[in-house]
Order: C-alpha cells, then sequence, then structure tokens
C-alpha cells in the first residue's frame, strides 16, 4: 500500500494523538488499543521507504480502526491517513532525500490511540543491473556505487568493490568485496601492476560477524533488497573496521544481500544476484556478477538508527584466500 504523506498542522499533530477519527462527542474512554511492534524499515529510492511492523493484537475488538504513522524530520512533520487493520506494510512516498526520519506508529480506535513504537530511516537512492566482470575481461572488474559505474583497473583507485576470479591453490576462488582484500593489491592495500600499481585502494568496510575464525562478512539469503527489512543500523552489532571479501562464491547458488560502508562514509545494501543457481553469469572471459544496491548519498547517514556508527582510520585487511591480516 502506498500512502503520500501530507503535511501536518498543529492541530492535525493534536488529532494524531487523540485517535483515528475526530470526535466532538464526550462518550466515556472505554477501549485503549494495544500498540503494533516491532517497527523495520527499508529504502525503495531517496525519497521512499517501506516500513513493516507486528499487528496490535488488539486487532479482533470491534473498535479497532487501524494505525496511524507520523514522519517528523527536524520542524517538518507528516501524517498518513488511517491505515486498516490488517496492513502492516506500507510504502511512505514524497520523502526529502538525504534527511533522517523519525517514523512513529500507533493504533488506534475512533477516539483514543495506542502508546506508540518508533523507527529512524533515511531514503536512499536504487540502483539495479550493475555488473562487474570477471579478472580476465578487458572489462571493468570494479564498481564505483556512488553513480555505478564499471570501471577498469585503470581507475582501480575509484573502485568501491569488485569482483576478483582468480584462482586460489588452483582452486576456483570466485570473491566479491573489498578491493584491498582483493588478489589485485599487496597485503597493504596497494595495486600490484598495471597503470595503478603503487598506488592503495579504497577502504571499503564490509559489515562482519565476529567468529572464532575471525570476521566473516554478514550476509542474508534473500532474492531481492525489497525481501530484507531492516530494524536497526547498520552494522550494530556487527564487525565494522574490516576490508574483506564475500568468498567462494562458486559454491553460492542464491542471491545474497550484504552491506557496505564506503571510505567516503556512505552506506550501501548491496544484493549479489544469483541466476540459474549462479552467482557468475555470461561467457569467459567476460563473466560477470549483476547487482542491485541502495546507496545512501549523504555521508554518514545510515539507513537506521544512528548509534554504533563510528569512524576508523585504518581499518583492518583480511586478504582473500591467504587471510593475512594487516
Amino acid at each position: 500500500m502506498k500512502r503520500r504523506l501530507l503535511a501536518l498542522s498543529l492541530a492535525m499533530v493534536g488529532a494524531f494523538f487523540a485517535g483515528c477519527e475526530d470526535t466532538s462527542t464526550n462518550t466515556p474512554v472505554t477501549f485503549i488499543p494495544a500498540p503494533p511492534s516491532n517497527p523495520m524499515a527499508l529504502s525503495l529510492s531517496d525519497t521512499s521507504v517501506r516500513l513493516k511492523w507486528t499487528p496490535s493484537p488488539s486487532e479482533s475488538n470491534t473498535a479497532f480502526k487501524g494505525y496511524l504513522i507520523k514522519a517528523t524530520s527536524g520542524s517538518r512533520t507528516f501524517v498518513t491517513d488511517t491505515i486498516p487493520a490488517g496492513q502492516t506494510i506500507v510504502d511512505l512516498l514524497g520523502l526529502d532525500a538525504n534527511k533522517i526520519y523519525t517514523f512513529t506508529i500507533v493504533a488506534c480506535t475512533k477516539d483514543t490511540v495506542s502508546s506508540s513504537i518508533s523507527i529512524e530511516w533515511a531514503g536512499a537512492k536504487r540502483f539495479r543491473g550493475i555488473r562487474a566482470y570477471e579478472t580476465a575481461s578487458t572489462n571493468g572488474s570494479g564498481i564505483r556505487l556512488s553513480d555505478g559505474a564499471n570501471l577498469t583497473i585503470a581507475n582501480g583507485t575509484q573502485w568501491d568493490v569488485c569482483l576478483d576470479t582468480r584462482t586460489d591453490g588452483g582452486q576456483d576462488n570466485w570473491a566479491f568485496g573489498s578491493p584491498q582484500a582483493s588478489t589485485y593489491t599487496d597485503t597493504l592495500g596497494y595495486f600490484i601492476r598495471g597503470a595503478q600499481a603503487g598506488q592503495k585502494a579504497k577502504d571499503t568496510w564490509v559489515f562482519c560477524d565476529s567468529t572464532s575464525q575471525g570476521p566473516v562478512p554478514y550476509f542474508v539469503v534473500a532474492d531481492s533488497l525489497e525481501a530484507v527489512f531492516e530494524s536497526r543500523a547498520l552494522g550494530t552489532g556487527k564487525m565494522q573496521n574490516v576490508q574483506i571479501m564475500l568468498e567462494n562464491l562458486q559454491n553460492q547458488n542464491r542471491s545474497v544481500v550484504f552491506y557496505v560502508k564506503t571510505a567516503e562514509g556512505n552506506f550501501a545494501k548491496i544484493l549479489l544476484k544469483a541466476v540459474g543457481g549462479s552467482v557468475l553469469q555470461g561467457a569467459a572471459p567476460n563473466r560477470y556478477v549483476e547487482i542491485d544496491y541502495s546507496f545512501q548519498t549523504a555521508v554518514n547517514v545510515p539507513y537506521a538508527l544512528r548509534q554504533g556508527i563510528a569512524p576508523v582510520d585504518n581499518p583492518r585487511i583480511v586478504k582473500i584466500g591467504t587471510r593475512s591480516q594487516r
């Protein structure tokens, strides 16, 4: 369900907390609905956000009317019309780009509202069908996330993410992720050969889980970006200062979603597609991976809550294959 947000007057703000419909009666309040729970969100574009929540347990009550959503950013406040019972996924359109909003959700009757739940979120620009080509290709193996440009090694210092299909110990090891963690660069993240030899690749963080074997890229198996909602800041509870690649993609037969932060401080949520049971598409020597992604063009604005996001001047490198670390 798509909802275009409406600007609120002060009177309408008051009505938001008074109930789903304004009323002039003095009927005694007999029922206050229980609130919804578990607010989650994802960014559809730089001006639209999709919200999701667990329904109020009061939906079965005959007095229950639905839900209201208020969106606030700075001094600007917007509100939806009443969202009927049973509807718990809503697209909010017409937001300001590069702004963090607080979305507040309540359940309501004609005269009363529940306590509220809320989540902070920001829209993000969407890119689709962006390709990075295998190492042997004359096409680009790297992607600049800010505009989706496919770049060759001659512009390797502009890569935010790259595809690496060199063999590791005589075995295939297809990998995608941080350029400094690839075999295009040495253990300190400097390009080894070509026009960029001696130049340092960008610092790109891939959010990871911490395990007994060290950091492991955090990803979710999903068929689309829209299938993955989040409820907290990107990276919260995850290691954030790791440059690493998703490896052994030759064994990955499903699409996955993972998260990165660029050297400039931009957050991205990336879908690495698998088609026909394989991540690598096309024919050699021009095989490729294809990604869709959401990219936050505002610096240091994650998609959700901001706590837990800290800059790292010298993020650690976990090299492909050898797993050597700086």
